[in-house]
């Protein structure tokens, strides 16, 4: 399958692909010596609870048990005749005694309020003159002790195959900051894409024709790295699925250049235009009518666990149609070999239970559960932070409780 429009095109990817390796390789050896080592399982119906079981007899890993709970809604976009829009992960951070929460659809917007069950003063953030005219998704945030916000986007360009339209398209990633909570952000550049001529506009995909996106970061627990997981659709099957990559801390203010993919067991392929090794490997091809992957995960780290619980979506057709959402975890989110076999959080005919009442929002991502977050509702607790007790969103719609348990404990 071809996957680069012309060999001028590779020609001058591989020359400038070589330039990019050269110019990095000083900071590549010095984030290299400073590495830090680092059958499905039952079931969770919706009513009544039911505990979920560990993948195999003899599992080390946590379980966890679904409760309905009152229905909650994020704000999402008054866009086109969608009364809720919400088209990514919505991250959320608190300064003081206000919680904050930006909702993307095309472009991100911010609210606030004393919890998640409280937002208003819904506002268009400025992400700069130009790029507020572009296609953007703020899919993560970072709060810095000084006060400074980080986060990073999805940005989707038009005419990557045809000329005149949006769809299919390549997303990359790039990085944000902010002084004032969110509402203005300064553009420090892409810092992860794929090679711009891996790309495949014969996929049968109505969304990409290659790229990455669909991602979330966190730091460690040191605060020696920033961890990226995210989505590849390269056109290369080998390559398709859950990547890693990281950033050091230190670079958060100058990253771009500065971030390595994790590729054949090490952080060895610069983010800009290189290689990945999955962390989950797509089993059919994404740009064939049956593609299946995992993709848009989101990571918390679990207080009650002392664990990172990832929780993604599972494609069965290259729609990104759902099969259901699923659930991993880890104790150390810089060791991409760490994370346990996805196994079943919520099957598709629980998600349809589970969104009733979400229906003014996209239709795709309502139908199948796109997006899903665990988000601690407790003081403090975020998307990125979440103890015993949290919410299941989806869609930016939750009518169920997570309640995790250790390995070992059953629940009351």
């Amino acid at each position: 399958m071809p996957i680069c429009s012309s060999t001028r095109c590779c020609r001058k990817d591989s020359e400038k692909a070589m330039r990019l390796n050269f110019s990095i390789a000083s900071a590549l050896i010095i984030v290299l010596l400073s590495a830090v080592p680092g059958a499905r399982s039952a079931t969770a119906q919706t009513t009544p609870a039911t505990e979920n079981s560990p993948a195999s007899a003899g599992s080390a890993h946590p379980t966890f048990v679904l409760h309905p709970a009152p229905f909650a809604r994020m704000p999402g976009l008054k866009e086109y005749r969608y009364l809720h829009a919400i088209d990514c992960n919505s991250p959320l951070h608190w300064d003081g005694d206000t919680l904050y929460l930006f909702n993307s659809f095309l472009h991100p917007f911010r609210t606030s309020g004393p919890d998640l069950l409280h937002q208003a003063n819904q506002t268009r953030v400025h992400l700069g003159d130009f790029d507020d005219l572009l296609d953007m998704w703020i899919e993560a945030t970072f709060k810095d002790n000084d006060g400074t916000l980080y986060g990073a986007f999805h940005h989707e360009p038009d005419g990557v195959c045809f000329s005149d339209t949006h769809l299919p398209t390549a997303p990359k990633i790039g990085w944000l900051k902010s002084e004032d909570n969110g509402k203005k952000w300064k553009d420090l550049g892409f810092v992860i894409m794929a090679s711009p001529c891996a790309i495949n506009c014969k996929t049968e995909s109505p969304w990409d024709a290659g790229g990455t996106g669909d991602f979330v970061f966190l730091p460690d627990s040191q605060k020696k790295f920033f961890y990226f997981y995210g989505t590849s659709y390269d056109p290369r099957l080998e390559e398709q699925g859950i990547w890693a990559a990281r950033m050091a801390y230190a670079d958060r203010n100058n990253p771009a250049g500065k971030v390595l993919k994790w590729h054949r067991g090490g952080w060895s392929e610069p983010a800009l235009w290189g290689h990945v090794t999955p962390v989950f490997p797509s089993t059919r091809d994404y740009h064939k009518k049956d593609g299946s992957m995992f993709w848009g995960p989101s990571i918390h780290w679990n207080t009650y666990l002392g664990m990172y619980v990832m929780v993604l979506n599972h494609a069965i057709n290259t729609r990104l149609d759902a099969d259901g959402i699923y659930i991993s975890y880890n104790p150390e989110v810089g060791n991409p070999k760490g994370w346990s076999k996805p196994a079943m959080l919520i099957p598709l005919v629980d998600i349809r239970k589970a969104m009733a009442g979400g229906e003014t929002g996209l239709p795709d991502v309502m139908n199948n559960g796109w997006y899903p977050q665990v988000i601690g509702m407790a003081k403090g607790e975020t998307d990125k932070l979440a103890g015993q007790k949290a919410r299941l969103f989806m869609g930016g719609v939750s009518n169920l409780e997570i309640i995790f348990l250790k390995p070992g404990e059953k629940a009351n």
